[in-house]
């Protein structure tokens, strides 16, 4: 069989699994992800062996610290949880390279991003629509703070229009503030989605290591949990549940694992054309 074909074959495979647990329980078990990571070493290992091509697996080697850097900066910064992370390093280091496209992960990595990009846009659309009622009163409660910064960018672009005697500069001035205006909205939009969509109140008992917590939780005047870590881990939950906590609010992400899917189908059909 061809390594490639083998290669694709196990991404798809751990993608399609990968994507159905994220979009059910918002996690990707550890068991997947690790079986990944052992698969690539040891398939590209052994091909490596076989063929006396030892960079095909030194690669694999690199491309997974370079994934592992990325990644926990992506974790620690809330862009994404742990499931995640370990998902790309182990998609790093099972298509670092191809023999028959030596630059395929990054094509993949650019591909995730613009899949990502739609995919998240088509996501909140969709809970906006959904909780459309909701939504709007979290829109009408900021929408005072956005009247008064259109209001002083309005003056601003009037008092632009009659003292700037370039043309060209502004319009582009002009462009820039309003598309500020354009921007301010669509930031209040999307936290009130949040806010209406992705804070959930959740028992005790289905908190899950790497849960967003919304707040700090003290339990005898100590800070247990810091509401600007990447996570709850489990001690933290245990000490959570002697403390007899019965319920928290957490933030749920939208489940991006079907982005690297997307990506990933993406990459595979501009290989054909």
């Amino acid at each position: 069989m061809n390594i490639d074909f083998l290669l694709l074959i196990i991404a798809f495979l751990v993608l399609i699994i990968a994507s159905l647990f994220d979009i059910k329980t918002r996690e990707i078990p550890d068991w997947l992800n690790f079986s990944l990571i052992a698969i690539a070493l040891s398939t590209r290992l052994t091909y490596a062996i076989i063929t006396k091509t030892w960079p095909f697996f030194f690669y694999s080697l690199l491309a997974l610290l370079i994934a592992f850097i990325i990644g926990s900066i992506m974790y620690y910064t809330k862009q994404w949880g742990g499931g995640d992370t370990k998902l790309l390093i182990g998609l790093s280091a099972l298509l670092v390279t191809l023999q028959t496209d030596k630059l395929f992960l990054i094509k993949l990595i650019i591909n995730i991003l613009i899949a990502g990009s739609i995919y998240g846009l088509s996501w909140a659309t969709v809970l906006a629509i959904k909780n459309r009622k909701q939504v709007a009163r979290e829109l009408k409660k900021s929408v005072k703070h956005y009247h008064k910064i259109s209001t002083l960018i309005l003056t601003l672009l009037l008092i632009l229009s009659l003292f700037i005697p370039n043309k060209e500069l502004k319009i582009i001035i002009m462009l820039s503030l309003a598309l500020l205006m354009i921007l301010q909205l669509i930031t209040l939009i999307v936290k009130a989605i949040e806010k209406v969509s992705m804070y959930k109140k959740i028992p005790i008992s289905k908190l899950t290591e790497g849960d967003w917590i919304t707040k700090n939780i003290y339990i005898n005047k100590k800070l247990i949990y810091n509401q600007k870590s990447p996570g709850v881990t489990k001690k933290q939950i245990g000490l959570l549940k002697k403390a007899k906590i019965k319920q928290l609010i957490i933030k749920e992400g939208i489940p991006f694992v079907p982005s690297f899917l997307l990506g990933f189908i993406l990459t595979l059909l501009l290989r054909l054309f």
